[in-house]
């Protein structure tokens, strides 16, 4: 379903900035070749063409819309972003990157008072420039799933919709450490780009907090699997060796997409 700039979603509620900036920004070309968001403007489902009926006041059944795991409880801000975007019917949608030009559309999650926030940015027109036109939503999610739009601005301009092939979405999750350097150079020196992190099990969960699959990541640290069209987000464990945890992403991907994310590890060498 495509949400219009101004056209409140059906009620419920999300929302979060990111926990921390990413790491890995130097790997921003290897994900702009398989994020699955375009600098093309996202365009609105085409109207859906009326059929005759013998009896003109019977009007026509409306297709029921895909309804989505029930959620009791939201637990963090990425799992947040995914209760949004079910909740808004947002088709194709990935995390900020603030290192990628041309990126048209993305989400930042954060945890914010009873809950969690989720801004969603959505831009049109030579995005490879910063985008001439944008529209910007802002939820609040309890902790109990339920969302509230907050705000709702910017120029009319739809949310990317769920429209796809009837294939599976292939997702790619790369795990990284870093800094591998004490000091950052200007321009990156390319031994100091973040290492990959190997034999390590990601986990992807459904909207509701259910894991529906997992991988390991090999040699490349990247992890490869195949999932239903539908929105997700991506767990990484603690890894011994490595400070804290990598920040979890959610992401929404429709048939045939090919969806890159980088979930970051901090070695702690300053």
């Amino acid at each position: 379903m495509t949400q219009r700039g101004r056209n409140q979603p059906r009620a419920a509620s999300v929302t979060t900035r990111m926990d921390r900036p990413l790491r890995a920004l130097t790997l921003a070309p290897l994900v702009a070749a398989l994020l699955i968001i375009g600098c093309a403007s996202p365009g609105a489902s085409p109207s859906p063409i009326p059929t005759t009926s013998p009896n003109p006041s019977t009007q026509p059944t409306p297709t029921p819309s895909p309804t989505s795991p029930p959620v009791t409880q939201v637990s963090s801000a990425a799992q947040a972003a995914a209760v949004v975007f079910a909740h808004a019917g947002v088709g194709r949608m990935g995390p900020l990157l603030p290192d990628l030009i041309g990126q048209s559309s993305w989400y930042e999650a954060y945890e914010e008072a009873n809950g969690f926030g989720v801004k969603i940015t959505v831009g049109s027109g030579d995005c490879q420039a910063g985008c001439i036109e944008r529209h910007t939503w802002t939820y609040h999610v309890d902790f109990d799933g339920t969302v509230t739009l907050v705000a709702d601005e910017g120029d009319d301009i739809g949310l990317p919709p769920a429209n796809g092939t009837a294939d599976p979405l292939t997702l790619r999750v790369l795990l990284t450490a870093g800094p591998v350097c004490p000091v950052e150079q200007n321009p990156p020196d390319p031994a100091c780009a973040p290492r990959p992190v190997v034999n390590v099990e990601i986990a992807v969960y459904d909207v509701s907090g259910t894991q529906v699959a997992s991988a390991v990541s090999g040699e490349d640290g990247v992890a490869t699997l195949a999932l239903p069209a539908g929105v997700y987000y991506v767990v990484a464990p603690p890894v011994e060796g490595l400070l804290g945890n990598a920040e979890p992403l959610a992401f929404a991907g429709v048939g045939g997409d090919s969806v890159a994310l980088v979930l970051g590890y901090d070695t702690g060498i300053r």
